[in-house]
């Protein structure tokens, strides 16, 4: 069994990630136990699909994409409140774009051995990516840590502004 543990963003504004991966099944928590979300998610690489829940029951997203080894893309969240994903892995590099050419963040992994370093976001906002990941593909690591990142960062914006968004 594969594990992602580590840390996105720095000590104040940013949060754990452990996540167990093996079995077709990728399970864990991100941020603390009171401000925090499940990770509940399915995956195939002979059908080609990644898909389960991120959050809960009221405030969570789903996550339906298509995945290889080498790439994955499809959608968080519903029609009118989620966002596209595309993560490529090509060597130690997983590279990628989660949202449209306006809003949204790239991702930018760098695999060096169980060490996952890298920067979520833009050039001047965003976050740092300091994550072990053992025995875990590396498309499957790109997935992970850009849906905790854009989960997070909508729920939030969504939370200070008295909102919240289901699907």
């Amino acid at each position: 069994m594969g594990a992602i543990d580590g840390r996105i963003g720095g000590i104040i504004g940013g949060y754990d990630i452990h996540v167990r991966v093996g079995s077709g099944k990728m399970e864990g928590r991100m941020g603390g136990q009171i401000s925090g979300a499940n990770i509940d998610l399915d995956y195939d690489f002979d059908e080609g699909y990644i898909r389960g829940r991120i959050g809960g029951i009221i405030f969570g997203k789903d996550l339906d994409m298509n995945l290889s080894r080498y790439g994955a893309y499809g959608r968080l969240g519903g029609f009118i409140d989620g966002n596209d994903i595309n993560v490529n892995v090509a060597g130690d590099r997983v590279t990628g774009r989660c949202g449209g050419e306006v809003v949204g963040f790239d991702i930018s992994l760098k695999i060096n051995g169980d060490e996952v370093t890298g920067h979520l976001g833009g050039d001047f906002i965003g976050m740092d990516v300091d994550v072990i990941a053992s025995d875990v593909e590396p498309v499957l690591i790109g997935v992970c840590v850009s849906i905790v990142y854009y989960y997070q960062t909508m729920h939030r914006n969504n939370s200070s502004s008295g909102g919240g968004n289901s699907n």
